[in-house]
């Protein structure tokens, strides 16, 4: 009917517009493909729709199910819930009360601790200022020993084999006797000299900062006062001697030093063990503190 159709509308096409439209066999094959075509879209968006609408239905059928499971496992759980409130009132209230604590006993530890920093910083004060002090000795310290080096066995010997020492010999081995607490006189300086290696070992080792202030004192008011004790002016008569000379002088100027140095020390020992002291006691704090506050969150949690 439609290929008919066709035929009789060409005619009044031609009629109206002189124009020639020819309907074949092809057309009509071309009309038949045309058709199962679009039969077979629909047919395929048919069965999609019903797919989707049997899976959607089949969805819904199983929420049902879940649904009627979950209200029978709510009704089941209502009790546990209650008792489940209950309890978290009880550990909200507790969270609440050891948070307090917690902050508390922190500022509490804060304010310690900000004693214990500034005795730290206090210590560090003293500390500095006593490794200053020795600094501003080490170059005397030095110089003694420099001027010890300078000596050797032969000097040592050459100092012995004076059977009377000149004034100036004399005048720098008084002090040096003196200050190792052996007698002044010559004698007892040649039989310290006896053994030069023995000598020299003690020269070395001389530790001034165990000799007495009042000891110190002579030497430097009996000694010092007299304007040939000059290791130039010694050493001009005795070489050696003049080396002992700027020895017994490097060693005074550091015990000078030194001595300022010991009271120091002696309250940095005292501020060190009342800082550790602190600090332990500050660190057994602050480790409750944290004991407290990881509780607090682990309720919290």
């Amino acid at each position: 009917m439609v290929h008919v159709s066709v035929e009789n509308t060409s005619e009044s096409f031609f009629n109206e517009l002189r124009r020639r439209v020819y309907t074949t066999p092809k057309s009509y094959l071309d009309l038949i493909s045309l058709y199962l075509n679009t039969l077979k879209t629909k047919r395929e968006e048919y069965n999609a729709n019903k797919n989707r609408l049997a899976s959607g239905l089949s969805k819904l059928n199983y929420t049902n199910t879940q649904i009627a499971e979950l209200k029978i496992k709510l009704a089941e759980l209502q009790p546990i819930l209650v008792i489940k409130n209950a309890d978290l009132k009880v550990t909200l209230a507790n969270v609440s009360k050891d948070k307090a604590e917690a902050d508390e006993k922190e500022a509490v530890v804060m304010e310690e601790k900000e004693v214990v920093e500034k005795t730290a910083a206090n210590a560090k004060e003293i500390a500095d200022d006593a490794e200053n002090d020795v600094r501003a000795a080490q170059p005397q310290l030095e110089k003694a020993k420099t001027a010890v080096a300078a000596l050797t066995k032969d000097a040592i010997v050459e100092l012995k084999s004076f059977n009377t020492p000149p004034d100036a010999v004399a005048l720098v081995m008084e002090p040096v006797m003196i200050l190792t607490g052996k007698a002044k006189d010559w004698k007892t300086a040649k039989s310290e000299m006896s053994d030069a290696n023995k000598f020299l070992t003690a020269l070395k080792n001389f530790d001034v900062s165990k000799v007495k202030e009042s000891t110190l004192k002579t030497i430097r008011s009996k000694y010092f006062s007299n304007k040939d004790f000059n290791p130039d002016f010694i050493g001009s008569k005795s070489l050696p001697a003049g080396h002992l000379c700027a020895w017994i002088l490097a060693l005074s100027q550091y015990q000078i030093v030194y001595k300022n140095i010991v009271p120091k020390k002696a309250k940095l020992a005292e501020v060190t063990k009342i800082l550790k002291e602190a600090q332990d006691t500050l660190n057994e704090k602050l480790a409750i503190v944290k004991s407290v506050k990881d509780a607090v969150a682990a309720l919290q949690a």
